[in-house]
């Protein structure tokens, strides 16, 4: 039997969201997802394709699909730490960068002020990704959930 684990964690990262994305030429989509987490008892191979899709998904929520879409899994790993960084410990208005060299692509996370919102902690944010020349940016909301997980709202 095929272990269905994989293919649900794909799924849910291709239906996942993140935030209004604006390009420079000021158009924008908007889309919006939900926290998910978990991946039950897998072999390392699985454990690691499990943990790369969920970062993945975390950060097509925080990002959008465009422009995770656009980066390789290396380039999502850098910037995910990144915006997690800025979130957890950025200074409001300083720029958290983060660069991948191998292939050329960086960027930058903006944070805001933190605030209190249904006693979740809560930071609005700027995510600006320079890919092949192009400048991308994400901007949006992540508040903390009880359990620590970061996770992009409205």
């Amino acid at each position: 039997m095929i272990d269905p684990r994989p293919v649900l964690l794909l799924a849910t990262a291709l239906a996942l969201g993140g935030c209004d994305l604006t390009s420079k030429s000021g158009a924008s989509e908007g889309t919006s997802g939900s926290a998910f987490s978990g991946t039950g008892s897998a072999g390392t191979a699985d454990r690691a394709a499990a943990s790369t899709a969920l970062t993945n998904a975390e950060l097509s929520r925080l990002i959008g699909l465009k422009i995770g879409a656009a980066l390789n899994d290396d380039d999502r790993r850098l910037a995910y730490e990144a915006q997690i960084k800025a979130l957890e410990s950025g200074s409001p208005g300083a720029p958290m960068p983060w660069r991948n060299p191998a292939s050329g692509r960086f960027g930058n996370i903006v944070p805001g002020p933190a605030y209190d919102r249904k006693g979740a902690q809560c930071r609005g944010y700027s995510h600006s990704v320079h890919i092949n020349g192009q400048l991308e940016i994400a901007r949006g909301t992540a508040c903390r959930s009880t359990d620590g997980v970061w996770s992009a709202v409205g």
